[in-house]
């Protein structure tokens, strides 16, 4: 791996705070007297989940079968294509007072993924956030994120296959660093209506193989949350992103004069959910959560089909369909039930190259689990 420190939270971030709270929520307010001030809480949840997942690398039907035939020797470096992945997860938030009566919530969170049985694929990633309020109802968000190493599966690297030709060493593994730096700000409306608007610029640094992926991605997005009644309450989302990929791999190349694939991508997202505090089994108050997600995607490739048949052309509808359920055994503890659906169909406007698309990139993958949920205040 490549260094990938080369990403940091702004310093600016001090400067937008004091902008936002300036106004006549801080200013305004009536002097009052002098009281002694509560020493912040901190709020600690630990998280713990067991999943089933039945595709762990999204490998399509044709991949599927070749690796129940052993076949494609160096391709395959899993010893199972399904796993049980047990997650833990550290979460710490504080609240203090800084501006007058307004909220300032932080926040950090560290998450691991540990597959049973093919520890190639373990990961973690880590999170930490402010949130300032300007308002009772109103604030804003900025937050950073990183995963070290997440692996994806071993691809053959085109640069040795020009000099070694099609053997197995020529399979490499196709792996990525991640830095996120997001932001969102939001504001309620007639008491019930929620209105968040959101920027996120993410970098992808890849392994040595295949620097030709690195990419900046940029994503905007807007979301509203509606409250129907005190048991009900539904959310839709769009989100839009561009993702820049490098697209070559050699000092002496640029993306116009290269042979290396581009990945380059426009993606339109569409999200709708629900959340509903069931009436019945009040002792547990049980909530059921659901969303579906759908997510067009147009690679933007100038490359011809000849020279790079993955993206030329292609275009990808991507869904989800997550579903839990959630209840409280006690004060501090919740168990839930969550059920995951994702897959994806490849397609593209070069009719010679749909059934190969096809074979290379749709997928199948269904997840089940069950988390514990244990949280408290020092």
């Amino acid at each position: 791996m490549r260094n990938k420190n080369n990403f940091k939270i702004p310093v600016i971030l001090l400067v937008i705070l004091a902008f936002f709270v300036q106004p006549a929520d801080v200013i305004g307010q009536k002097k009052t007297k002098k009281s002694k001030k509560k020493r912040p809480e901190l709020a600690v949840e630990f998280n713990l989940s067991t999943t089933y997942d039945d595709n762990i690398l999204k490998y399509s039907e044709k991949y599927l079968e070749r690796f129940d035939r052993s076949e494609d020797q160096g391709r395959f470096h899993i010893a199972t294509y399904d796993d049980v992945i047990f997650s833990p997860a550290l979460k710490l938030s504080s609240t203090f007072r800084i501006f007058g009566k307004l909220r300032t919530k932080v926040n950090a969170d560290f998450s691991q993924y540990l597959y049973l049985k093919n520890d190639v694929k373990n990961w973690n990633s880590m999170n930490v956030g402010i949130q300032q309020y300007v308002a009772k109802q109103a604030s804003f968000k900025i937050f950073y994120s990183y995963i070290p190493d997440f692996y994806v599966r071993h691809f053959r690297d085109s640069d040795w296959v020009d000099v070694y030709g099609y053997i197995p060493e020529t399979f490499q593994p196709y792996s990525f660093a991640k830095e996120n730096l997001g932001f969102w700000a939001e504001n309620t409306f007639f008491s019930s209506s929620r209105v968040r608007l959101s920027f996120n610029y993410a970098k992808y640094y890849h392994n040595e193989h295949f620097t030709e992926y690195d990419c900046n991605n940029l994503n905007y997005g807007i979301n509203l949350y509606q409250t129907i009644n005190k048991k009900l309450k539904i959310r839709l989302g769009y989100e839009f992103t561009a993702s820049d990929a490098k697209g070559y791999d050699e000092a002496s190349e640029s993306k116009g004069n290269s042979d290396d694939s581009d990945a380059s991508y426009d993606e339109d997202g569409y999200s709708v959910g629900c959340s509903w505090d069931l009436p019945f089994l009040r002792k547990l108050d049980p909530n059921f959560d659901a969303e579906i997600e759908y997510m067009k995607r147009y690679y933007t490739t100038k490359n011809f089909l000849e020279l790079d048949q993955e993206h030329a052309g292609r275009v990808d509808d991507n869904m989800r369909l997550g579903l839990s359920y959630t209840m409280k055994l006690k004060k501090s503890l919740k168990l839930s039930v969550f059920y995951n659906y994702m897959f994806r169909n490849s397609d593209t406007r070069a009719i010679e190259n749909k059934v190969y698309l096809s074979n290379e990139k749709d997928y199948r993958q269904a997840q089940i689990g069950l988390e514990i949920i244990y949280n408290f205040k020092l």
